[in-house]
């Protein structure tokens, strides 16, 4: 007589997956930079429930902080997913050794510093050291995706690109994007002009870009005609952090 299959667990799937917890995982990884919100709706047709089960999925996520309710449908990533997310970002070192150098560079430009790591889709906040020193503070989430359009965005697309050459051109440059040497830095100021980013890439000896280091202030107090001071500080400052 052949050997019986193992009894399955109640609830277990195919493959020894608790089913629960595989249509959790579905479900979270709906949520990019793309897509990064759930609705009733979607939730449904993600796991192949009727909408009363998709609604119990969310709230159950909300109360344990996985998803927070943006508005009567809509949930986005909560402060549980987002303290996971930066758990899982701080064991990249360079998270570790930009730590000081943020803190120096906000002393020296008074301006909030935003450190951020590939996500895989789009660079994800790693770490923020805000600046106190004026009334006004900007200050980022950490764990957030930062949107195609944000200078780190385009500062990762851009240095990406430069190692597929095309005749030994950059295959993409887009507005914003200064060649210091062979180095690139981003710049953009938002619609409305109220805020204003500044960001270098933090890279290894040979060259990879493994982060973005970022000054974000309001254009008022980051003046266009200090830009050249300030990449020189932020240029100085990505030198000065150890990467492996």
């Amino acid at each position: 007589m052949g050997e019986s299959e193992p009894a399955r667990t109640e609830g277990e799937g195919p493959g020894g997956d608790i089913q629960v917890i595989a249509r959790i995982a579905t479900l979270l990884e709906c949520l990019d930079p793309g897509s990064p919100s759930l609705d009733t709706a979607t939730t449904a047709k993600v796991l192949g429930v009727g909408r009363s089960t998709a609604h119990r999925y969310l709230a159950s996520l909300e109360k344990r902080g996985l998803l927070r309710r943006r508005d009567v449908t809509t949930y986005e990533p909560g402060p549980a997913l987002c303290r996971i997310g930066t758990l899982a970002l701080a064991r990249l070192g360079v998270v570790e050794a930009a730590g000081p150098v943020m803190h120096e560079l906000v002393q020296e430009v008074r301006s909030t510093v935003v450190l951020s790591v590939w996500g895989g889709q789009a660079p994800v906040v790693a770490r923020v050291v805000p600046d106190t020193s004026r009334f006004t503070t900007l200050s980022v989430e950490v764990g957030r995706s930062l949107p195609p359009e944000a200078a780190q965005s385009r500062l990762f697309a851009a240095h990406h690109a430069r190692s597929r050459r095309v005749g030994g051109r950059l295959r993409v440059l887009d507005d914003g994007l200064i060649p210091i040497g062979d180095l690139l830095v981003a710049r953009q100021v938002y619609p409305g002009g109220g805020v204003k980013t500044i960001a270098a890439p933090v890279r290894t000896a040979d060259g990879t870009i493994v982060a973005t280091l970022a000054v974000i202030g309001m254009t008022v107090f980051m003046p266009d005609d200090e830009d050249d001071v300030l990449v020189e500080r932020l240029t100085d400052a990505v030198s000065r952090i150890a990467v492996n």
